[in-house]
């Protein structure tokens, strides 16, 4: 009989310990809660963070430690850190005002704008008359471009709080965001007015008036802010700023280390180290980051800026082991990462500098500078649509991320979509009304736009603010040679060369010009300089090789291009000029089988082999150029100009259509501005029977070369199919008159079809 009470003496027995482990976490939560709170009292937060960070180990909902944890990272300038854990925390505590308010105001922050909305929106649910959510909620609207609504939810908070100084600051952002001057300056002096003592109105003051070119006034205001507060961090980087940008370093020196020794603060003492940097003291900075990095909580970031010093200083190995030591112990910190993708890109290790960027992206995937890291390499590896993406996803966390929206310009340039760029050329000077980059942008646009008069009045302006600018005096030449003014052009061009011997831009120009005036001589003699000093440039060998044709030297101009080609094996204009000039000497067999030496010798060659089936194409060898062109797209999936090639010839001999698809899509991925590749799109969804989807890509390969017999016979074979007789016979006719013999029978016959 005893022994049937046993199950359930048992399960008591494991009540028990289970009462007994719950209140043990609790109480070893609070435990590590309490001590938390000790070192956050005693100005510790690099051993708060320690004790926060376990009692959420031991209960991850616990959001009263998570706050703090949060709290802490901000605290030590960890922003990435801190802002996740205010999500977290809110998360956690749903009822808490004070969580909840933070958590919207952090997603703002991040460009969550409409995860920050329905915050803000849930807060009001239980309290319309919450000022804060109203602002918060307003700021959401203006980042959804819902500038109407914005402005509706602070005229409410305006109405329930006329002496809200939060809600006329929040007024002056937005009517600055509108273009609206004199009320944006209204409403931030009243806020001040409001509440004198508001640092926060006086920032935002002291910024609008800096843009607006009035640094005096910026001054006196950043002045009272940090008579106000004297330690404040933003305050006093925003006076330093403004005294470096007047020239006034001494001063913006004592502002930041009155700081940095006062407040001790991890923050404060990383932006006195990058005044230094600023500056070129680099022992300086390294003394005091060296500090930061004895420190536990500041010693990974402070050993990457130490890392990039080391290599400023031209002691890469040195640099290499403390980046690489620091990246084994803490593989996902970012900026870490980013700083080892630029080395590589620096090295020309495109393919290893790729790896690491993603890496940096995916570590943190908020972070603005890994995804424009991560642009900049595949902007290298001519990778322009995966360049594009990577700067738009910068823009979407950063909206008047500068430097994003030049190089959107420049890709949309590049790919001729020429309102794209003035687009975002406009934006990035709105952005940065100073930024000369920015102001060249606009000018190129409006060139592109033949709005030659605004054009005319911007490079005026520019050429009395900044004289002695190369890249102003080359727009001007562009200006001027879109005026059919070849004189101007080429003195603007030579006055750029002289402020900037080799500017890139100009030596390409002048040497189009010398060729026009058949001297290509000149063209040789300057060239050839600029090679000697940078003997990898691609752009600068295709020019000499112009240049060489042009004279009538062909064995240079083969020799520049086969560096070209060699140094960069996605450079497909490369690929094209060698085999003109091979086949304008009658040398197509000797010429192949030196390149197919080349590939016995470098299997992994893809330029070589690459070059092999473009000659062997040349010389009509198609059945071979196929196979060779399939080694090489076996070899390396985005070698894409063997891979345009192979679906152009699958497409003409209407096999493997969708394959020929799936290769020339990969191809425009990666060369998303050569018109070839539209062209070979476009013929073959022409094969597989959709002419409907043909004659898109079809136009976009004309806009770029519009006179190319063998595209507008394409798109008129397209057109026929689908009946549209006279658009087929217009571009048929126009085929014909350019090359009688483009499409052969076929192309006569199907014009014959639609007259």
């Amino acid at each position: 009989m005893p022994q049937k009470r046993w199950p359930g003496v048992a399960l008591i027995g494991l009540m028990l310990l289970a009462s007994t482990a719950c209140r043990s976490v609790e109480s070893r939560k609070l435990a590590h809660l309490q001590k938390g709170d000790q070192y956050a009292a005693q100005k510790r937060d690099d051993f708060a963070v320690i004790e926060y960070a376990n009692a959420v180990q031991l209960d991850p909902m616990f959001g009263e430690a998570r706050f703090k944890l949060a709290q802490a990272y901000e605290r030590l300038n960890n922003l990435p850190a801190a802002f996740p854990e205010y999500i977290r925390a809110a998360d956690s505590l749903p009822d808490d005002r004070n969580a909840q308010g933070k958590a919207a105001q952090v997603l703002l922050l991040l460009g969550r704008f409409a995860d920050a909305e329905a915050r803000a929106a849930a807060l009001l649910a239980k309290n319309p008359k919450d000022i804060d959510a109203l602002l918060i909620q307003a700021n959401a609207k203006a980042g959804l471009r819902d500038p109407a609504g914005a402005m509706a939810q602070i005229a409410e908070a305006i109405r329930l709080s006329p002496g809200s100084s939060q809600a006329f600051l929040n007024l002056g952002v937005l009517r600055v965001q509108q273009g609206e001057a004199n009320e944006a300056e209204t409403a931030f002096r009243k806020a001040i007015a409001l509440d004198p003592r508001s640092v926060d109105s006086r920032l935002a003051l002291a910024n609008f008036l800096w843009a607006a070119g009035r640094a005096k006034e910026a001054e006196s205001a950043l002045q009272e802010a940090i008579a106000i507060e004297p330690l404040h961090p933003l305050a006093n980087r925003m006076l330093s700023s403004l005294y470096m940008a007047s020239g006034r370093s001494a001063e913006a020196e004592k502002s930041l280390k009155v700081l940095a020794d006062a407040s001790r603060s991890p923050g404060a003492r990383f932006q006195l180290a990058e005044y230094y940097l600023e500056v070129g003291r680099r022992q300086e900075a390294a003394t005091v980051l060296k500090g930061l990095s004895a420190e536990r909580a500041t010693h990974a970031d402070a050993e990457v800026e130490l890392a990039a010093i080391e290599q400023a200083d031209g002691r890469a190995e040195d640099a290499r082991k403390r980046l690489d030591s620091l990246l084994t112990k803490v593989p996902n910190h970012t900026r870490g990462l980013i700083l080892k993708a630029a080395w590589l890109a620096r090295a020309n290790d495109l393919d290893e500098a790729l790896k690491v960027a993603k890496t940096a992206v995916a570590s943190d995937p908020r972070s603005a500078e890994a995804h424009f890291t991560l642009g900049a390499i595949h902007a290298r590896r001519r990778e322009n649509a995966d360049a594009i993406k990577a700067y738009t996803e910068v823009l979407s966390l950063n909206p008047r991320a500068t430097a994003a929206q030049l190089e959107l310009a420049r890709l949309n340039f590049s790919t001729g979509n020429e309102s794209a760029a003035l687009q975002f050329a406009e934006e990035a000077r709105s952005s940065a009304p100073s930024n000369l980059d920015a102001n060249l942008a606009v000018v190129r646009g409006l060139i592109a736009a033949k709005e030659l008069a605004r054009a005319g009045s911007e490079v005026r302006r520019l050429r009395e603010a900044v004289p002695n600018s190369a890249a102003v005096q080359v727009v001007s030449g562009v200006l001027y040679a879109s005026q059919n003014d070849a004189v101007a052009a080429r003195a603007a061009y030579e006055r750029a060369l002289q402020l900037s011997p080799f500017f890139p831009e100009a030596m390409a120009r002048l040497t189009y010009l010398d060729i026009a005036e058949k001297a290509p001589a000149r063209a040789i003699a300057r060239l050839e300089p600029a090679i000697a000093k940078d003997g990898n440039n691609t752009a600068l060998l295709a020019l000499l090789a112009e240049a060489y044709r042009a004279s009538g030297d062909m064995p240079r101009a083969e020799e520049s291009l086969r560096r070209a080609v060699s140094g960069d094996p996605r450079f497909q204009m490369g690929y094209a000029m060698l085999a003109q000039l091979y086949t304008k000497q009658g040398r197509l067999e000797e010429a192949r089988k030196e390149w197919e030496q080349l590939v016995s010798r470098d299997p992994v060659n893809t330029g070589a082999r690459t070059m092999v089936g473009v000659l062997l194409e040349t010389q009509g060898k198609r059945d071979a150029a196929m196979k060779t062109y399939e080694e090489a797209v076996k070899s390396d999936p985005r070698a894409a100009v063997a891979a345009n090639n192979l679906a152009y010839i699958y497409a003409e001999q209407g096999t493997s259509l969708d394959m020929a698809l799936q290769l020339a899509t990969s191809a425009k991925q990666v060369l998303p501005n050569d018109s070839s590749i539209d062209d070979t799109i476009g013929w073959v969804y022409y094969k597989k029977g959709l002419p409907s989807l043909a004659v898109g890509p079809l136009k976009e390969s004309l806009k770029k070369q519009p006179d190319q017999p063998e595209v507008l016979y394409h798109l008129g074979m397209s057109y026929a199919k689908l009946g549209d007789k006279a658009k087929a016979k217009e571009a048929l006719a126009r085929a014909l008159t350019l090359n009688p013999k483009v499409g052969g029978d076929e192309a006569r016959r199907a014009l014959q079809s639609v007259q």
